[in-house]
């Protein structure tokens, strides 16, 4: 706990620090501590965003932005100007208790999937080289590097090595509670609890959405909420509802400005750029506008994850070809009885129907535009990937609006409830592991009073060449740890299709593509294959 409050404290002058500086350049004023360190974040993201593509972003780059913080920091005492602060008078006790639970259930070990899958390997690979022209050749998932991890990776060295950085946010959502008075902020506490061990970029979506949304139903126009929900965009394309609603609120206010396009324009051509030198695509992971790009994946791989994807909407519980096989009625009957997660579908359904509602009644303008820009989702992830966990943000907005006006002492009561309640699941995890949930959990230990949890495991790697490529194979699957890797799912996928990723030529710094295996080669990864599979390692 001791080492992420280290984390929490240099996050927030750096955040802050950054934009006061970003404000003065880009002329945005804002009295919000809040959304003045979301603007900091999000220049600073943009900045790293650039440099990884020339260089890794490496401890020296870490300790530049955090000198910018101070330099931010100097200058805004220099101005004796501390309206950003003013939110401290309104706190209380439980201000303190929330940030001690946040805290303490963020010293838990990490427990998603994603987290070992996904996360810890693109922010590693950032850190060791920065942009690998064509890395989705090596790992797909590699390809996404979302404008979060590339934020956590520029300062996962000293400031936050253990990765907890949704820990710091939830306690600037905290702040932003406090700054605004608005206690049914809290309710949603409980269900931040679940995303503060790992760097899941669904966080910063979710809380950024909040906060856009309240400010917009207050009639603030800061320019700095078009460069956050931009912000939110290129960490997540599902999100581009929101800068989407700003724009047509703007509009409609007949407050829309050209230099507004700078922005989206500057954002827009980084975030497709980037996706094309990693992905070969301009918008991961669809493969639109085929520039036929020696580096863009197999064209067995893109089927294969447009087929995992649609396979996703129906919780894996049938084949591609089964579902390509149903009817319209068959695929609306199965997506709404596909077990548990069917509960969620049908939240979708009447999240949808409730906005619809709200909109008809309040008859503002506002929430028309809000209603279309969520329908417009709607559509769009029906048509793609019906998958609930790209509506979750639509949940939470639905609810914002629903209990907005809820009393403080109802919202404290429930809130410290439920954020207890999930403290003790986190503390004792067999009940939710008997229900095969969580099954990374493991419970309490007293050292997390120092430094937070992680699931260390020994993990041997191996080497092997294949081609022009040396790459490592983990014995324990979810555990990339040296770069260039291969796990077994990665290697059986190649087999499977007969391709697998070289180095466009001598190295990594050329960058990967993909083509068909040999005859030979097609024995030796059969090989590797076997023997890898002789340690099997038990997966917790």
């Amino acid at each position: 706990m001791l080492i992420i409050l280290k984390t929490i404290l240099i996050f927030l002058f750096t955040n802050f620090g950054n934009g006061i500086l970003a404000g003065k350049l880009l002329k945005i004023k804002s009295s919000s501590f809040t959304l003045t360190s979301f603007l900091g974040i999000t220049s600073v993201t943009f900045l790293l965003t650039i440099l990884a593509f020339f260089f890794p972003l490496n401890f020296y780059i870490e300790i530049t932005f955090l000198i910018s913080g101070i330099l931010g920091i100097v200058l805004f005492w220099k101005q004796k100007d501390n309206v950003h602060f003013e939110f401290r008078k309104n706190i209380n006790f439980w201000f303190y208790f929330f940030v001690v639970l946040i805290v303490f259930v963020g010293s838990f070990s990490p427990y998603l999937y994603d987290h070992y899958s996904y996360y810890v390997p693109t922010i590693t690979l950032l850190k060791q080289t920065g942009f690998v022209k064509g890395i989705s050749n090596l790992d797909l998932l590699l390809g996404q590097s979302s404008f979060w991890h590339i934020y956590q990776a520029g300062f996962s060295h000293f400031t936050d090595e253990f990765l907890r950085i949704n820990v710091y946010l939830v306690i600037l959502f905290l702040i932003y509670i406090y700054e605004r008075k608005l206690w049914f902020l809290l309710l949603f506490t409980p269900f931040f609890l679940i995303f503060l061990k790992q760097p899941s970029p669904d966080l910063p979506t979710f809380i950024i959405a909040l906060i856009v949304l309240n400010e917009l139903l207050n009639n603030t126009h800061g320019k700095s909420l078009l460069y956050i929900s931009i912000f939110v965009f290129c960490i997540k394309p599902t999100m581009f509802w929101l800068p989407l609603l700003i724009v047509l609120e703007r509009i409609y206010q007949r407050n829309f400005k050209f230099q507004m396009l700078i922005p989206i324009l500057a954002f827009g051509i980084l975030f497709i750029f980037k996706n094309i030198w990693l992905f070969g695509f301009p918008v991961f992971p669809v493969s639109v506008l085929d520039f036929n790009l020696p580096w863009k994946p197999s064209q067995e791989i893109l089927t294969y994850s447009s087929q995992i994807g649609l396979m996703k909407s129906y919780d894996m519980h049938y084949s591609y070809q089964q579902i390509m096989n149903f009817n319209l009625l068959e695929r609306i009957y199965h997506w709404f009885t596909i077990g548990l997660k069917s509960v969620f579908n049908f939240g979708i359904i009447l999240s949808v129907l409730i906005l619809g509602f709200l909109t008809f009644k309040k008859k503002e303008k506002f929430f028309t535009l809000l209603f279309i820009c969520v329908f417009l989702k709607f559509i769009l992830i029906i048509v793609f990937s019906a998958q609930y966990r790209f509506f979750i943000d639509v949940y939470l907005i639905v609810l914002f609006l629903i209990f907005k006006n809820i009393s403080e002492e109802k919202t404290v009561f429930v809130s410290v409830f439920l954020s207890v309640f999930m403290s003790v699941i986190f503390i004792f995890p067999g009940f939710v592991q008997k229900l095969n949930v969580g099954k990374k959990m493991s419970g309490f230990n007293w050292y997390q009073l120092y430094k937070p949890k992680e699931n260390n495991l020994i993990n041997f790697n191996s080497d092997y060449k294949i081609g022009n490529l040396n790459f490592h194979v983990p014995k324990y699957p979810f555990q990339k740890e040296f770069f260039p890797w291969l796990n077994i799912y990665d290697l059986k996928l190649y087999d499977y299709y007969g391709i697998f990723p070289q180095y466009l030529d001598k190295d990594l710094k050329s960058g990967f593509f993909q083509r068909k295996l040999t005859k030979e080669e097609k024995i030796q990864l059969k090989d590797i294959i076997s023997e890898t599979e002789k340690y099997n390692p038990k997966v917790p």
